[in-house]
Parts: structure tokens; sequence; C-alpha cells
């Protein structure tokens, strides 16, 4: 994380600082020159070949190929040849400002379980992405048997509102619940979406102060050390 983006994360000084970057990019072979017009486009200007790798969260080791699909910027993250880690992610123009989308994120290798790598990973991306003025992250929060996103995502600081059919199953104590946070942020409301959470798509908001930092920074507070 260099200095730029420290300055730029609410929560840069927040814990251990990230891994260095040693990761590999490259361009799409023939899209590099279309990559570059619509990174100028995005953010008023080309980046590094560093914010390429962080803007996508890229561990070290980690190969991220650059390049367009259908007018946005797309990039292709893989881990080493073993591929403990893997993301698809494009950035595409919102009202406000750049969007971040997360196409799935995925570490498979059991040597990456349990180590919290999505988290660091993730830290690192947020922050980078709000230097570059990024306004937000989306994604789509899965539940099937590999993938527990609905869960995770929320507990990361990401909101989406709920389900109006999953609302008119919400115990009288958690009737006022309108989006995932308003659960998240209660033991009881944890309790039961864990149990009765539905998958749907979900909104890390990158603004000072938002309320996605403020579930983000308490995460890391209770994560290990």
């Amino acid at each position: 994380m260099d200095r730029q983006e420290r300055k730029c994360c609410p929560i840069a000084r927040h814990g251990p600082r990230p891994d260095p970057h040693r990761a590999g990019v490259a361009f799409f072979r023939g899209e590099r020159r279309d990559a570059e017009r619509i990174t100028q486009r995005l953010f008023g200007k080309r980046l590094t070949r560093r914010q390429y790798a962080t803007l996508a969260g890229a561990p070290r080791a980690a190969s991220l190929e650059v390049g367009t699909w259908r007018g946005q910027l797309y990039l292709e993250l893989r881990g080493t040849p073993q591929r403990l880690f893997q993301a698809v992610l494009r950035v595409r123009r919102g009202e406000g400002g750049p969007v971040l989308i997360e196409d799935g994120f995925c570490f498979p290798h059991p040597s990456l379980q349990g180590k919290h790598v999505g988290r660091r990973v993730f830290h690192r991306q947020l922050c980078c992405a709000r230097a570059l003025g990024v306004v937000g992250v989306k994604t789509f929060a899965g539940r099937r048997a590999d993938d527990r996103g609905y869960y995770h995502w929320p507990r990361f600081g990401f909101d989406g509102p709920l389900p109006a059919a999953l609302r008119q199953r919400l115990p009288q104590e958690l009737a006022a619940a309108r989006n995932v946070l308003d659960l998240i942020e209660i033991r009881a409301g944890r309790r039961w979406w864990r149990r009765h959470g539905v998958a749907l798509p979900v909104c890390f908001d990158l603004a000072d102060e938002s309320r996605s930092w403020r579930v983000f920074r308490r995460h890391l507070d209770a994560a290990p050390k």
C-alpha cells in the first residue's frame, strides 16, 4: 500500500500493514490500448501496474491480466501455478464515479482456509479503490454448499435490501430490519441470518465514515491478530 492509499483509507493504520505486492501484471493480447483508454476515462489517468494489482487485491505471487469487456475494465486474477486463489473483477462507470464489481473471489486451496487471506486481500483492495476514486464495490453474495458469501460479505460491510418475502419471516425482535446490515450488526440478527439468510446483491459504500467502513472496522477489531 503506497502513501496515497494509506492517506485515503479510513482504516489504513488498523492492524498490521498489508503485504507488499509482487504480483505479475500483463495485458491480454491486443487489448492494452483499449484497456488504457477505458482506464483513463474511469480514473482520469493511466494506472501503474502496481495500482492495477492493488485494485484487484492481488496477493504476492499472483498473476493479473488486464483487458476489456463490453466497454468496462476487466481484471482476471489468478494465483500461483497451484491456483491457490483466483478472481474476476470489472470496473464500470456509475452515477457517482467508478464502481468495482466482484464477479467471484475464490480461495479453493485447503492451505489457505482459515488463514484470513480474504480479509487481508479485501482490506488492501478497498484502500486502493478509495484512493482511485471508486465509490462502491458490488458483488452477488451467494448461498450454496461451496459459497457462504451471503454471510461473509455482509460481515465485511456489504449491505443490501432484504427481500420482502424474507422480511415477513423475521421474528418480532428483528421486524424493523430492512437491510442485511440491520441484522449483521446485532448478535441475534447474525444468528438468524446465518440460519435463514438468502443470496442477494450487495454493495460496499466507500464514502467517508459509511456504515460499510464502520462494520468492516469492527470486523477487523474482532478478528484474530
